[in-house]
């Protein structure tokens, strides 16, 4: 069994003293056989949250390092969702890997892959085959589709479960086409997901004893991102529609042009309106009473957004904020990633920070969870 990358090792795991808020999982042990983003996205998350994990590559690599961005040529798509991983190559045809990955399961609490249930099957790491040799194993699986079904097995990708979750049918603007969301949110969710499964697992085996499978289909997850959309579909028969950057809801609640850039706005309750009108001088609104609530501002989106348009229209992003934050709007620049990366908050919270691996400097985001902390810290 070699090791391929030299991430973090046992020795710095979780026997390492540390100061500070202590990592919670700290003393468990996962091993990651998924690739790509979803699998390795729920053990990052688990390994930004002190459990050790042991990822276990075929010889060539995770799908994923072939993915650039690349610095000497090593893929950052692959090691952002394998950072503070040990990582290992491992032959799961021959014998010999089935024989070392076993004996790493022994002494792990949970597993993680996205195999197809042939391959599982074929490499003896199926829920069923492992349940006999390590009862108390936390197995976690990550799919497109539920398996017994008749999209069982099919291939999927981000986008694909997007599509098919309706995601994409949502978002963009009316007059355009269907767009994909701007990060990989269906591969998110089920990593997410994934990692709330492994941890409910891990649950059910201090009451139980006994480990189990848990099964992350990602449409199944995509769709839970519905939330209150998809309840209102389900029960109305009611078809969502696109509406950009608007909420079928709420008004104002949008993004608005400013001479420099764009802010947005989010009037969520009927007790901001007020403060919106006095900040940007909207007399005639203001003493309009039809518009003191939301149903009023709803029936008359466009010719709100049209006043709001007109006020902020030619002022700049700096000064159209500063007026609404002194009026406490709820308000923000829309910023790009990299302006998104520099604000004060994200330097004061060490959201960005260094890494140096196998002499491979680059940057990375942190998880928002830094530990836990004593009640009485």
């Amino acid at each position: 069994m070699d090791r391929t990358d030299d991430d973090r090792s046992k020795e710095a795991g979780p026997s390492t003293v540390r100061s500070g808020p202590v990592p919670p999982l700290a003393g468990l042990r996962a091993i990651d056989l998924s690739q790509v983003l979803a699998g390795p996205y729920a053990t990052w998350a688990l390994a930004q949250l002190g459990a050790e994990v042991i990822k276990v590559e075929p010889p060539g690599g995770d799908a994923s390092m072939q993915v650039g961005p690349f610095v000497r040529g090593t893929s950052l798509y692959h090691r952002t969702v394998n950072a503070g991983k040990v990582i290992l190559t491992e032959d799961l045809s021959t014998q010999s890997g089935r024989k070392h990955l076993d004996d790493l399961l022994s002494t792990a609490d949970i597993l993680i892959h996205n195999l197809r249930a042939d391959s599982a099957e074929r490499l003896g790491v199926a829920p069923r085959q492992l349940s006999v040799r390590h009862p108390r194993l936390v197995m976690v699986t990550i799919a497109g589709f539920a398996d017994g079904t008749p999209e069982g097995g099919r291939p999927a990708y981000d986008l694909v479960i997007q599509a098919l979750s309706g995601i994409m049918s949502l978002t963009g603007n009316p007059d355009q086409p269907p767009f994909r969301a701007g990060v990989p949110v269906s591969d998110l969710a089920a990593g997410l997901w994934a990692a709330i499964g492994a941890l409910a697992g891990l649950r059910h085996r201090d009451i139980s004893g006994d480990g189990g499978h848990l099964e992350v289909p990602m449409l199944d997850a995509s769709l839970s991102l519905l939330s209150y959309i998809g309840t209102d579909a389900a029960t109305t028969g009611n078809t969502p529609v696109r509406i950009g950057n608007q909420h079928p809801a709420v008004v104002p609640y949008g993004s608005y042009e400013a001479a420099d850039g764009h802010v947005v706005i989010a009037v969520y309750s009927d007790r901001f309106w007020p403060s919106l009108c006095h900040a940007l001088e909207l007399r005639a609104l203001k003493e309009d009473s039809a518009l003191n609530r939301m149903a009023g501002r709803v029936a008359r989106r466009e010719e709100v957004n049209a006043a709001i348009q007109g006020a902020i229209a030619g002022r700049t992003r700096a000064a159209v904020l500063a007026v609404l934050e002194a009026h406490d709007v709820p308000c923000a620049p829309v910023l790009e990633v990299d302006e998104a990366l520099a604000t004060p908050y994200v330097r004061g919270r060490a959201v960005v920070r260094d890494v140096e691996e196998n002499s491979v400097a680059y940057r990375t985001i942190a998880a928002p969870i830094k530990g836990i902390k004593r009640s009485d810290g």
